[in-house]
């Protein structure tokens, strides 16, 4: 029997230009498609990036399902694979649309539109933060002087998690202004083996002298991303926390500084309990897989 055959496109999610942000494979699947949740797992692995977006279309052409999986297991909630998504859908079979709506498993609807400013804006849940214990806090201190090979502890200023299925298992770290994030080695595996279970995604936070109001770096070895380029998701709850512990209101500039680096504006909008995510996207690749049956 022929293998199926299926179209994807890689793009470059928050970012304007070719290799660098956070990459992304997009596919559309069939309407009535029959594969397998283990198959679509299987296409993830063989891409082999931070995600994988499969796109369900339904009987509204501005509405689309919309699942994520990593390399590993799928997950809840993705912000650079929505924003993927949603460039492609923008400049193919929506190409009318102003407005996406994404139908997901445990995130609800999450929108995309059309920015002002030309980026794609999307709304998705809030991570409103809460702290942990202090004794949380004291290991997240000792398990990044190893995982960065210090001399000793940095200060942590916050550690803290946020309610709600889309947020399971994410940990945020305040660290020290003195702590240069962008030029950072670290060994993902230590946060991993000191802080999963149960938090098996990292966000490492700080503020430093530039142009941005924050900056950050994400780890997930747990979920087979040693380091995610660039994490819309955990900025639902990077938006929030630095809202308040700046007192800025309005869009927020942020960074995130890993080697691919990208850029990503925010705005919590309280009244909603959503937070506002722009970012640019460009398309890196186009091809058939073949999905045998």
């Amino acid at each position: 029997m022929a293998p199926f055959e299926l179209s994807y496109t890689i793009v470059d999610a928050f970012t304007g230009h070719v290799f660098a942000g956070n990459p992304a494979a997009v596919i559309v699947l069939p309407k009535d498609h029959t594969l397998p949740d283990a198959t679509l797992q299987l296409i993830a692995r063989e891409f082999n990036l931070s995600e994988t977006a499969f796109l369900s279309p339904t009987d509204e052409s501005d509405v689309f399902g919309l699942r994520w999986f990593t390399p590993a297991l799928e997950v809840p909630l993705c912000g650079h694979a929505t924003l993927a998504s949603a460039h492609v859908l923008l400049t193919t079979v929506a190409a009318e649309s102003k407005r996406i709506v994404f139908k997901t498993r445990w995130s609800g609807e999450l929108i995309a539109s059309r920015a002002d400013n030309g980026k794609i804006e999307l709304e998705f849940p809030a991570g409103v933060c809460e702290p942990e214990s202090d004794e949380l806090k004291t290991k997240a201190g000792e398990t990044l002087k190893k995982a960065l090979a210090l001399d000793v502890a940095p200060v942590i200023h916050f550690v803290g998690g946020a309610p709600g299925p889309s947020f399971q298992g994410y940990l945020l770290i305040h660290v020290d202004d003195s702590i240069d994030l962008a030029n950072l080695k670290v060994d993902s595996s230590i946060l991993t083996a000191e802080l999963n279970p149960p938090y098996w995604l990292q966000i490492l936070t700080n503020t430093p002298q530039g142009e941005h109001h924050f900056v950050s770096r994400v780890f997930a070895t747990g979920s087979g991303v040693p380091e995610d380029p660039v994490t819309g998701s955990a900025h639902c709850m990077l938006a929030t926390y630095w809202t308040q512990k700046l007192g800025i209101s309005g869009e927020l500039r942020a960074r995130q500084v890993s080697q691919r680096g990208g850029n990503v504006d925010v705005e919590w909008v309280r009244e909603s309990e959503r937070v506002k995510i722009r970012g640019e996207a460009v398309v890196a690749a186009k091809g058939i897989l073949l999905v045998p049956l």
